[in-house]
């Protein structure tokens, strides 16, 4: 590792240790080459994914996320 970077990782890492901050980093970048190859299998049966029904599902999504939230606050005033 360079000595930037690892000067670097230790600023951010804190009581953390700079052992356990690189595992996390590793454990997510894992997951995003598991999630790359999940889409690739997906799009290599199924084809392509439509970004306007990402956009769509998304916007679906945030909705419902936005009405709980409002939900909560009208309980939590009461």
């Amino acid at each position: 590792m360079r000595a930037e970077t690892l000067e670097a990782v230790r600023a951010r890492a804190g009581k953390q240790g700079v052992s356990s901050f690189i595992e996390e980093a590793v454990q997510r970048q894992l997951q995003r080459e598991a999630i790359d190859e999940y889409i690739a299998a997906s799009e290599a049966e199924h084809g392509p994914v439509d970004p306007a029904e990402v956009a769509a599902r998304a916007e679906r999504i945030r909705a419902h996320h936005a009405a709980h939230r409002a939900e909560g606050a009208q309980t939590d005033a009461a």
